[in-house]
């Protein structure tokens, strides 16, 4: 018998129990929102299920659903929207991105009220426009000026919002007039070891700096806190960094987010085809440069007591796509989506041909051929929603009698 809560507790368990509740407590919210955080459990169950052969191998995101695209800036403040998660890229099968993408599709569909029907129907559009993309064999970028509906409204929004009411809203000036973090006990919360404080900052001031040589002008970290976003990665360290450009009287936030291995348990063969990183970090901002059109602005790794992060410079946290709008609304939902379907495609693309991956024709060839396995796939994506629907109730019956135990 598959014991799911097991699994995701002893998966979990060397993570910063302070937080864990909060993670369990939101997967419980909705079964898409435990698929997200329980991507290990996709992939050993993959290993032991998958029905089709793939012997491409292509950069993958790993943890690829529709939550996992979202807007960022570049250094030279350009939005862009693309792929924004690598914590679980690893060198491996492109179809293995696609078919995590497809079981997203029927579970935020699922959650949007959208029939099994019609999702079904939407899922082979989608897997057909990244066929379409990919046999193009060539990378685009999303441009405003070229977008329709939803994605258009939502890129507009974002360019338009105002960053120093986005700094007002996480940082307040304190009674000696110097601005510091709000620490909202939810998203932020204070470190209470001042040994520890004064170290990430002066180390990560140093570590800014370093990145910034071109820059004569200094940078320099005013407060730091503890940060909480996301489903997957709750419970890993991550900071929230206050920096000021004194010069231009400028402040920057910056997310300092810990890096550790993939979650995903390769085959064998696929192990010793991996490079040789020097930290998690290094290869999650190698594959990020590797995917990406442009990545976010600040975008490096950092070390720290033993432990390497990834880092980027922090932008509203209404990043994502509102599908919301969605609901009931089955070609609304299908418009929105084969953008992102398309972007799964020019990031493998664009990544073609690099440390180990199959070359453009390679990926061409690979699309080609989907007849042989094009099915096979849609039916293991609508099989697994179904399992991840079972998976979520036990889930939560077994997170209900937990918190029944502990009073």
């Amino acid at each position: 018998m598959r014991d799911v809560y097991e699994r995701v507790i002893e998966f979990n368990q060397h993570r910063d129990a302070r937080f864990l509740p909060l993670k369990y407590k939101l997967m419980t919210s909705s079964a898409f929102r435990f698929f997200r955080g329980s991507c290990h459990l996709f992939y050993q169950d993959l290993l032991q299920q998958q029905t089709w052969q793939d012997q491409t191998l292509a950069w993958i995101c790993g943890d690829l659903h529709i939550e996992n695209f979202g807007s960022y800036k570049s250094a030279q403040n350009v939005v862009y929207f693309d792929l924004n998660d690598f914590d679980e890229a690893v060198l491996a099968y492109p179809s293995w991105d696609v078919v995590r993408f497809i079981c997203s599709i029927f579970l935020a569909g699922n959650a949007l009220k959208l029939q099994d029907h019609d999702l079904k129907i939407i899922a082979e559009s989608l897997l057909n426009e990244y066929l379409t993309a990919l046999q193009q064999g060539k990378a685009f970028a999303l441009e405003q000026q070229t977008l329709e509906g939803l994605l258009k409204k939502y890129i507009k929004t974002v360019a338009e919002r105002d960053p120093i009411a986005f700094l007002n809203l996480h940082s307040q000036l304190n009674e000696h007039k110097q601005r510091v973090l709000i620490t909202d006990q939810k998203k932020y919360f204070p470190i209470n070891a001042k040994s520890m404080k004064q170290q990430l900052i002066t180390e990560f001031q140093q570590h800014l700096n370093s990145q910034n040589e071109q820059n004569e002008t200094q940078l320099q970290v005013l407060d730091v806190a503890i940060r909480v976003a996301g489903t997957g990665s709750i419970g890993l360290s991550r900071y929230v960094f206050l920096v000021e450009q004194s010069v231009q009287q400028q402040y920057y936030l910056y997310d300092v987010k810990q890096a550790q291995s993939s979650s995903i348990t390769v085959p064998a063969m696929l192990s010793k085809q991996q490079p040789l990183w020097q930290s998690e970090a290094e290869r999650i901002q190698t594959i990020q440069n590797y995917m990406q059109y442009i990545t976010p602005a600040g975008l490096s790794h950092f070390s720290f007591q033993g432990q390497s992060y990834v880092v980027k410079a922090l932008q509203s946290e209404q990043d994502k796509i509102d599908f919301k709008q969605c609901i009931e609304k089955p070609k609304k939902f299908t418009d929105a989506c084969h953008y992102l379907a398309r972007l799964m495609a020019y990031a493998q693309i664009r990544s073609a041909g690099r440390n180990g991956s199959a070359n453009i024709d390679g990926l061409i060839d690979f699309a080609a051929h989907s007849q042989v396995w094009k099915t096979q796939l849609l039916e293991y994506a609508y099989n697994y929603y179904q399992q991840v629907l079972h998976d979520y109730a036990v889930f939560c019956k077994a997170y209900a009698l937990q918190q029944q135990r502990d009073g």
